[in-house]
Protein backbone atom coordinates (compact mmCIF):
# COMPACT_ATOMS: atom_id res chain seq x y z
CA UNK A 1 0.00 0.00 0.00
CA UNK A 2 1.46 3.09 -0.87
CA UNK A 3 1.49 6.12 1.09
CA UNK A 4 2.60 9.50 1.18
CA UNK A 5 6.21 10.15 2.40
CA UNK A 6 4.81 12.97 5.47
CA UNK A 7 2.11 10.59 6.17
CA UNK A 8 2.38 11.22 10.31
CA UNK A 9 0.37 7.49 10.43
CA UNK A 10 2.93 5.32 8.46
CA UNK A 11 4.93 2.62 9.88
CA UNK A 12 7.33 1.11 7.87
CA UNK A 13 10.29 -0.42 10.37
CA UNK A 14 10.25 -4.10 9.70
CA UNK A 15 10.65 -4.60 13.61
CA UNK A 16 7.42 -2.94 14.34
CA UNK A 17 5.39 -4.16 11.40
CA UNK A 18 5.92 -7.23 12.63
CA UNK A 19 4.91 -6.77 16.67
CA UNK A 20 1.57 -4.67 15.17
CA UNK A 21 0.92 -7.71 13.30
CA UNK A 22 1.63 -9.72 16.19
CA UNK A 23 -0.36 -8.00 19.02
CA UNK A 24 -3.31 -8.74 16.07
CA UNK A 25 -2.56 -12.58 15.85
CA UNK A 26 -2.15 -12.54 19.86
CA UNK A 27 -5.33 -10.44 21.21
CA UNK A 28 -7.81 -12.51 18.17
CA UNK A 29 -8.73 -8.87 17.03
CA UNK A 30 -11.90 -8.79 15.27
CA UNK A 31 -10.38 -7.14 11.56
CA UNK A 32 -12.31 -5.87 8.53
CA UNK A 33 -11.89 -7.01 5.53
CA UNK A 34 -12.88 -5.00 2.16
CA UNK A 35 -12.46 -4.35 -1.29
CA UNK A 36 -12.21 -0.38 -1.56
CA UNK A 37 -14.47 1.02 -4.23
CA UNK A 38 -16.32 -2.08 -3.84
CA UNK A 39 -19.23 -3.44 -2.01
CA UNK A 40 -17.31 -6.94 -0.40
CA UNK A 41 -16.72 -6.71 3.10
CA UNK A 42 -15.98 -9.94 5.78
CA UNK A 43 -15.05 -9.81 9.19
CA UNK A 44 -12.11 -12.44 9.73
CA UNK A 45 -9.15 -12.77 12.12
CA UNK A 46 -5.75 -13.15 12.01
CA UNK A 47 -4.94 -17.04 12.30
CA UNK A 48 -1.33 -17.11 12.17
CA UNK A 49 1.61 -15.52 10.52
CA UNK A 50 4.27 -16.91 8.40
CA UNK A 51 6.93 -14.22 7.74
CA UNK A 52 9.21 -16.19 5.87
CA UNK A 53 6.72 -16.97 3.07
CA UNK A 54 5.32 -13.41 3.65
CA UNK A 55 1.54 -14.20 4.65
CA UNK A 56 -0.84 -12.80 6.94
CA UNK A 57 -3.09 -15.92 6.99
CA UNK A 58 -6.85 -15.24 8.13
CA UNK A 59 -9.97 -16.77 8.67
CA UNK A 60 -12.18 -16.98 5.29
CA UNK A 61 -16.08 -16.25 4.89
CA UNK A 62 -18.61 -18.78 5.32
CA UNK A 63 -19.72 -17.85 1.46
CA UNK A 64 -17.48 -19.09 -0.85
CA UNK A 65 -18.76 -15.72 -3.45
CA UNK A 66 -17.24 -13.44 -1.02
CA UNK A 67 -13.91 -15.52 -0.64
CA UNK A 68 -13.31 -15.22 -4.62
CA UNK A 69 -14.31 -11.58 -4.89
CA UNK A 70 -11.57 -11.21 -2.51
CA UNK A 71 -9.19 -13.69 -3.96
CA UNK A 72 -9.94 -12.04 -7.94
CA UNK A 73 -9.49 -8.25 -6.44
CA UNK A 74 -5.99 -6.49 -6.90
CA UNK A 75 -5.76 -5.29 -3.17
CA UNK A 76 -7.70 -5.78 0.10
CA UNK A 77 -7.88 -3.71 2.87
CA UNK A 78 -7.61 -4.73 6.30
CA UNK A 79 -8.47 -2.47 9.40
CA UNK A 80 -8.64 -3.80 12.95
CA UNK A 81 -8.46 -2.24 16.31
CA UNK A 82 -5.11 -3.08 18.41
CA UNK A 83 -5.04 -1.30 21.90
CA UNK A 84 -7.95 1.59 20.92
CA UNK A 85 -5.55 1.82 17.71
CA UNK A 86 -6.53 1.58 14.03
CA UNK A 87 -3.85 -0.87 12.14
CA UNK A 88 -4.38 -0.57 8.40
CA UNK A 89 -2.72 -1.92 5.66
CA UNK A 90 -3.92 -3.37 1.94
CA UNK A 91 -2.37 -5.71 -0.31
CA UNK A 92 -3.16 -8.86 -2.70
CA UNK A 93 -4.71 -11.88 -1.12
CA UNK A 94 -4.30 -15.49 -1.91
CA UNK A 95 -5.85 -18.74 -1.34
CA UNK A 96 -4.47 -20.28 1.54
CA UNK A 97 -4.90 -22.97 4.71
CA UNK A 98 -4.84 -23.58 8.13
CA UNK A 99 -5.26 -26.87 9.85
CA UNK A 100 -6.28 -28.47 6.97
CA UNK A 101 -9.11 -26.21 6.42
CA UNK A 102 -9.43 -23.31 3.90
CA UNK A 103 -7.94 -19.96 4.78
CA UNK A 104 -7.42 -16.49 3.09
CA UNK A 105 -3.40 -15.22 3.02
CA UNK A 106 -2.18 -11.19 2.49
CA UNK A 107 0.44 -10.28 1.52
CA UNK A 108 2.96 -9.28 4.35
CA UNK A 109 2.74 -5.08 4.43
CA UNK A 110 5.72 -2.91 3.58
CA UNK A 111 3.89 -0.55 5.27
CA UNK A 112 1.38 -0.15 7.64
CA UNK A 113 -1.14 2.65 9.01
CA UNK A 114 -1.39 3.18 12.57
CA UNK A 115 -4.04 5.65 14.06
CA UNK A 116 -4.79 6.42 17.17
CA UNK A 117 -8.45 6.96 16.86
CA UNK A 118 -11.40 4.40 18.64
CA UNK A 119 -13.79 6.31 16.18
CA UNK A 120 -12.42 4.97 13.17
CA UNK A 121 -13.54 1.62 13.39
CA UNK A 122 -15.83 0.92 11.02
CA UNK A 123 -18.99 -2.26 11.81
CA UNK A 124 -20.83 -2.95 8.84
CA UNK A 125 -24.96 -2.42 9.86
CA UNK A 126 -26.61 -5.32 8.84
CA UNK A 127 -29.72 -5.29 6.30
CA UNK A 128 -31.92 -7.74 8.20
CA UNK A 129 -31.78 -5.34 11.17
CA UNK A 130 -31.35 -2.07 9.41
CA UNK A 131 -30.48 1.55 11.35
CA UNK A 132 -31.69 4.22 9.70
CA UNK A 133 -31.05 8.34 9.62
CA UNK A 134 -33.90 10.63 9.02
CA UNK A 135 -32.38 13.53 7.33
CA UNK A 136 -34.24 17.04 7.18
CA UNK A 137 -33.70 18.69 4.30
CA UNK A 138 -35.84 22.09 2.08
CA UNK A 139 -34.33 19.79 -1.26
CA UNK A 140 -36.01 16.12 -0.47
CA UNK A 141 -39.39 15.18 -1.14
CA UNK A 142 -41.60 17.09 2.00
CA UNK A 143 -38.74 18.37 3.65
CA UNK A 144 -36.93 14.87 4.88
CA UNK A 145 -36.26 11.31 4.00
CA UNK A 146 -34.84 8.33 6.28
CA UNK A 147 -32.39 6.41 4.47
CA UNK A 148 -30.55 2.87 5.94
CA UNK A 149 -27.17 3.05 7.30
CA UNK A 150 -24.65 1.21 5.56
CA UNK A 151 -22.30 1.21 8.22
CA UNK A 152 -21.47 3.21 11.21
CA UNK A 153 -18.51 4.06 13.85
CA UNK A 154 -18.02 6.76 17.02
CA UNK A 155 -17.13 9.24 14.85
CA UNK A 156 -19.35 9.19 11.61
CA UNK A 157 -21.69 7.23 9.44
CA UNK A 158 -22.17 6.22 5.70
CA UNK A 159 -25.88 6.13 4.29
CA UNK A 160 -27.42 4.56 1.29
CA UNK A 161 -28.77 7.26 -1.43
CA UNK A 162 -30.13 4.77 -3.54
CA UNK A 163 -32.05 7.21 -5.64
CA UNK A 164 -29.14 10.28 -5.31
CA UNK A 165 -31.31 12.49 -3.66
CA UNK A 166 -28.36 13.77 -1.71
CA UNK A 167 -25.78 13.56 -4.80
CA UNK A 168 -25.73 16.96 -5.74
CA UNK A 169 -25.09 18.16 -1.66
CA UNK A 170 -21.74 20.08 -1.39
CA UNK A 171 -19.31 18.65 0.65
CA UNK A 172 -19.11 20.26 4.46
CA UNK A 173 -23.16 20.97 3.96
CA UNK A 174 -24.26 20.18 7.70
CA UNK A 175 -27.63 18.03 8.11
CA UNK A 176 -29.23 19.83 11.76
CA UNK A 177 -31.45 17.61 13.54
CA UNK A 178 -31.01 14.57 12.14
CA UNK A 179 -32.94 11.44 13.67
CA UNK A 180 -30.42 8.40 14.17
CA UNK A 181 -32.27 5.17 14.69
CA UNK A 182 -30.59 1.82 15.92
CA UNK A 183 -32.40 -1.00 16.83
CA UNK A 184 -32.09 -2.08 20.63
CA UNK A 185 -30.53 0.99 21.42
CA UNK A 186 -32.49 4.19 21.10
CA UNK A 187 -33.45 6.86 19.09
CA UNK A 188 -31.33 9.96 18.86
CA UNK A 189 -31.56 13.54 17.92
CA UNK A 190 -28.15 14.45 15.99
CA UNK A 191 -26.21 17.19 13.83
CA UNK A 192 -24.08 15.48 10.82
CA UNK A 193 -21.77 17.34 8.17
CA UNK A 194 -21.31 15.76 4.68
CA UNK A 195 -17.67 14.48 4.25
CA UNK A 196 -17.62 13.21 0.74
CA UNK A 197 -20.06 11.35 -1.59
CA UNK A 198 -18.93 7.57 -2.86
CA UNK A 199 -19.91 4.63 -5.17
CA UNK A 200 -19.74 1.38 -4.49
CA UNK A 201 -19.56 -1.00 -7.42
CA UNK A 202 -21.72 -3.99 -7.63
CA UNK A 203 -21.63 -7.01 -8.35
CA UNK A 204 -23.52 -8.95 -11.16
CA UNK A 205 -24.15 -5.65 -12.82
CA UNK A 206 -26.37 -4.03 -10.63
CA UNK A 207 -25.92 -0.04 -11.19
CA UNK A 208 -23.05 1.59 -8.60
CA UNK A 209 -24.67 2.16 -5.07
CA UNK A 210 -24.07 5.68 -4.04
CA UNK A 211 -22.89 6.30 -0.52
CA UNK A 212 -22.64 9.95 1.41
CA UNK A 213 -20.59 10.00 4.33
CA UNK A 214 -21.11 12.05 7.14
CA UNK A 215 -19.47 13.32 10.33
CA UNK A 216 -21.44 13.92 13.56
CA UNK A 217 -20.87 17.21 14.40
CA UNK A 218 -21.06 18.74 17.99
CA UNK A 219 -21.90 15.63 19.24
CA UNK A 220 -22.38 15.45 23.63
CA UNK A 221 -20.45 12.85 25.17
CA UNK A 222 -23.35 10.61 26.21
CA UNK A 223 -24.48 10.08 22.95
CA UNK A 224 -21.16 9.41 21.61
CA UNK A 225 -21.40 6.52 24.57
CA UNK A 226 -24.82 5.42 23.37
CA UNK A 227 -23.30 4.88 19.39
CA UNK A 228 -20.50 3.01 20.89
CA UNK A 229 -22.73 1.05 22.52
CA UNK A 230 -24.08 0.31 19.14
CA UNK A 231 -21.04 -0.90 17.46
CA UNK A 232 -19.99 -2.98 20.45
CA UNK A 233 -22.98 -4.49 20.08
CA UNK A 234 -22.77 -5.41 16.24
CA UNK A 235 -18.87 -6.27 16.70
CA UNK A 236 -20.62 -8.77 19.61
CA UNK A 237 -23.15 -10.34 16.70
CA UNK A 238 -20.28 -10.63 14.43
CA UNK A 239 -18.57 -12.43 17.01
CA UNK A 240 -21.61 -14.44 18.37
CA UNK A 241 -22.05 -15.43 14.91
CA UNK A 242 -18.21 -16.49 14.12
CA UNK A 243 -17.91 -18.73 16.90
CA UNK A 244 -21.15 -20.59 16.97
CA UNK A 245 -23.37 -18.38 20.05
CA UNK A 246 -25.85 -17.37 17.97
Amino acid sequence: MAFAEDDPFAVSQKFEIQSLLQGLLDKHVLVRLDVPGHAVSIISTVLDLDPKKGLVILDNASEDALNRQLLQAPAVRLQGLLNRVMIEFQGPMHPASQGGKPALALEWPTTVRRIQRRESFRMDVPTTRPATCLIRDPGLPEGELSFNLANISAGGLQLIDRTGLLASREVGTFFDDAILSMPDVGVLDVNLRLLRHDQLIQEGGKPPMQLIALRFFNLASNLQITIQQYVSTLERAVLARRWGGD
